[in-house]
């Protein structure tokens, strides 16, 4: 098991500490998906993965599956800056 402690910037980023990157295999531009569990979060690489088949297990939705893509092609576009 890894851990590490991490700060909270104004933005309010965090960054990932290295042992927990590693442990993940985590690269620049990977995809993550943090999952509330009570007063923890859990964060699960998605790369290589199909973001609908880690979600699925998270339902049901209060939104329809349509508009729910929708939201998520649209929050996982590369934004140009």
């Amino acid at each position: 098991m890894s851990a590490g402690t991490s700060s909270l910037s104004e933005k309010g980023q965090v960054t990932i500490p290295k042992e927990v990157r590693e442990q993940l295999g985590l690269s620049a531009g990977d995809k993550v998906l943090f999952q509330m569990e009570g007063q923890k979060v859990v964060i699960t690489k998605v790369a290589g993965r199909r973001l609908a088949n880690i979600l699925e297990k998270m339902g049901p939705w209060p939104i329809g599956s349509l508009t729910f893509q929708r939201k998520m092609r649209k929050e996982w576009r590369p934004r140009s800056h």
